[in-house]
């Protein structure tokens, strides 16, 4: 089996940076024809440098909390490109709130981008992979749906809910021949990781300082994230369906 991805259509979500504009170029540089969705116009620049490399990648923008805007992405692959085979939910949102100054408000739009977009993607597509006979989508979720931080409370709790997603889309969905898996990142420098350290008061390599203490010696990247993606949504990966593997450099 190979990771060969040629002929395949991906969406990938919050892919205007960071963890999902990885995703998209390891997608890319695999074969697979890529529509980065994102609500940051920045997707449009790097869908641009994408297409510019592989001739391969589109940009639409979308809110994944809106049914409607999740409605015109997959009509954007499906009529542009013919379908869709591959989708990785990669948008979300971490702000920094404990219990206590966890606003209703907030609460509400952390799950609504980070577990309903996942949800309206998915239910989107998977028309489009029953028609294509079979697909593939990842759900990026995150070490902290496992135990949670004092500071992430709804961001924790919407990525634990990532998990439940994934097993009973998989389960449901494996008449279909469509595989669910999801992939917890573990501490990646992201710019957005970068953003808030600095926020915080931390000097430049403060996080490559941290990553030295890790059991691997360093902090992940978006390449690692990425390159399990791939993995997962290859046909290398066919039999592969209901799994959250953990990219953190630590065993679980």
């Amino acid at each position: 089996m190979s990771n060969d991805l040629s002929g395949r259509v991906a969406i990938v979500t919050g892919a205007a940076q960071g963890i999902g504009a990885a995703i998209a170029e390891d997608l890319c540089r695999a074969g697979a024809s890529v529509v980065i969705g994102d609500v940051s116009p920045q997707g449009a620049d790097t869908a641009k440098a994408l297409d510019a490399a592989t001739g391969r990648a589109r940009f639409q923008p979308v809110d994944v909390s809106r049914a409607d805007e999740v409605t015109a992405l997959v009509d954007r692959a499906r009529g542009e490109l013919g379908g869709v085979d591959i989708l990785v939910n990669c948008a979300g949102i971490f702000p920094i709130a404990s219990l206590e100054d966890t606003t209703v408000e907030l609460w509400d739009r952390v799950l609504a981008v980070n577990l309903r977009g996942a949800f309206l993607c998915a239910q989107a597509v998977v028309p489009e992979m029953r028609r294509r006979q079979g697909g593939a989508i990842v759900n990026i979720g995150s070490m902290h749906a496992l135990g949670g931080a004092p500071d992430r409370v709804a961001y924790a709790v919407s990525k634990g809910g990532l998990v439940t997603l994934t097993t009973n889309l998989a389960r449901s969905l494996a008449p279909d021949r469509i595989r669910v898996n999801c992939v917890h990142p573990g501490w990646v420098p992201t710019e957005g990781e970068r953003h808030l350290r600095r926020e915080e008061g931390h000097p430049d390599g403060w996080l490559e300082e941290r990553g030295r203490d890790q059991p691997l010696g360093r902090l992940q990247t978006p390449a690692d994230v990425a390159g399990m993606v791939s993995f997962l949504v290859s046909p290398a990966a066919e039999q592969v369906t209901g799994q959250v593997v953990a990219v953190s450099g630590r065993p679980l």
